[in-house]
């Protein structure tokens, strides 16, 4: 069974995720800039101006990654953050890229539910590998998941022994 999971594994990282990304922020010109760098590096982006539009736009897609700043209007990142944890979103990755920088922010943002926590400020280089860590990241839980219901399947527990 052990080469069967692993095949599993393999054959999910295999296969690309879909490469959409939903930036949110509230400033048009940064969210602009940002769009056409990800779209220029081949990624799949749509824009919203905070939190609850975003929210609108994932209810209708699935973004594998977000990458929201906080401070926005009408819905603010940690708000965004905490309503998609709260929704059960585990497949979607997090990016709080903001100009919020004390040590009180950054374990706010954890807390929150954001899986990565960036100053605007960030060398582009950093930021292009942690977008490509979130979809490592990514194709790992799914590659878990699949695994862990491929091992519920094939190993039937007797309820009373305990023996597979």
């Amino acid at each position: 069974m052990k080469a069967d999971a692993i095949a599993t594994r393999m054959s999910v990282l295999g296969r690309a995720l879909p490469s959409r990304v939903l930036l949110v922020d509230d400033d048009e010109l940064e969210l602009e800039l940002m769009a056409d760098r990800l779209e220029a590096a081949g990624f799949e982006v749509a824009c919203a101006a905070n939190g609850e539009a975003a929210l609108q736009l994932i209810e209708q897609q699935w973004y594998p990654l977000v990458i929201t700043d906080w401070l926005m209007p009408v819905m603010d990142g940690i708000s965004l953050t905490e309503a998609l944890r709260g929704r059960g979103a585990t497949d979607t990755y997090i990016i709080m890229l903001t100009m919020r920088e004390a040590s009180v922010d950054y374990e706010r943002g954890y807390v929150a539910g954001v899986d990565d926590y960036l100053s605007k400020r960030v060398p582009d280089a950093e930021l292009w590998a942690r977008i490509t860590a979130a979809f490592n990241t990514l194709a790992l839980r799914r590659s878990l998941k699949e695994a862990q219901a491929a091992l519920e399947q094939a190993a039937a527990i007797d309820p009373d022994s305990g023996a597979f």
